[in-house]
């Protein structure tokens, strides 16, 4: 049992090194889309805001830089977005990327943990939503959904580390939706867990043994970390607000892909187990841009 636990500590600090601190990750160099067929051309391309006014650690020419190229490849027109948010200014998208906003550009990750984003901001967003704009919030391990809870639209994060998962039609714990039509298996590497408000409809169960482990200190685990059950908590879920529309995802990586550069390995996108991501990715992209 020790053996266990000591591997399970070990793959979570690993996460931990893989998605923050200061690892040698980098955008893998060498990633291109699957992807030959633009949904989109010029005349009716959705206008998509990455956004890096909130120290977010997944930008468009950083870690999120695939996610970008993929959305490219499809005939989205993707942009960094670094400025506060208003509505005249969220106006100017059709879709608003959040992933892995901070509540200051940080050195540490030391407690405590403000939020990203001020009141102003909040209303401003969740006006833009409900008149029509779609959301896709990307919130990963702690520290980052303590940081975002009050743009998440009633979703509830647990505050901790989950292991690496496969979401697989087969076992019911991909669901059903438009979004996840063709798709027979999705991976996610680490990340956190939420539960949904009532009316969002999930895309990501996870299963029964399926942990969360919440430090204190983002990273810093040991036997005394408390762990919570998130068995029936998801990874991914979609809700509409109004006239809008949200994506709610708890880990980034499985939306990129990324390499270590000091060992050459590489993860998200390309990886074994995650070949139907990219076009998950589309998917919700879709849904969100109303083709679907």
């Amino acid at each position: 049992m020790k053996s266990v636990f000591k591997a399970i500590l070990s793959a979570l600090l690993l996460i931990g090194v893989l998605s923050c601190t200061d690892s040698d990750q980098l955008p893998d160099p060498d990633f291109a889309p699957q992807n030959t067929k633009s949904t989109f051309s010029t005349l009716n391309s959705p206008v998509v805001f990455i956004d890096e006014a909130h120290n977010n650690f997944l930008t468009k020419n950083g870690r999120f830089k695939p996610f970008s190229q993929v959305l490219s490849s499809d005939g989205y027109t993707v942009k960094s977005s670094k400025e506060k948010f208003t509505l005249t200014y969220l106006k100017q998208a059709d879709i608003l990327v959040v992933a892995n906003a901070l509540d200051r550009d940080r050195q540490d990750w030391s407690p405590p943990f403000g939020d990203a984003f001020d009141q102003e901001e909040i209303k401003a967003l969740k006006q833009w939503v409900s008149q029509g704009g779609s959301l896709f919030l990307v919130a990963d391990h702690t520290p980052f959904p303590k940081v975002i809870e009050k743009i998440s639209f009633g979703f509830e994060f647990s505050n901790g580390h989950v292991r690496d998962a496969l979401f697989r039609q087969d076992n019911k714990s991909l669901l059903q939706h438009s979004i996840t039509k063709g798709i027979t298996q999705v991976k996610t590497f680490g990340g956190s867990a939420f539960q949904i408000p009532e009316n969002a409809h999930p895309l990501l169960i996870l299963g029964k043994g399926a942990t969360s482990v919440v430090p204190e200190i983002p990273f810093l685990v040991n036997a005394k970390t408390p762990r919570i059950s998130v068995d029936g908590w998801y990874q991914g879920a979609v809700l509409e607000v109004g006239k809008g529309r949200v994506a709610v995802f708890a880990e980034g990586m499985m939306f990129s892909s990324q390499v270590t550069v000091s060992t050459g390995k590489k993860y998200g996108l390309v990886s074994v187990g995650a070949e139907q991501n990219e076009q998950f990715l589309l998917n919700i992209m879709h849904w969100l841009s109303k083709p679907i």
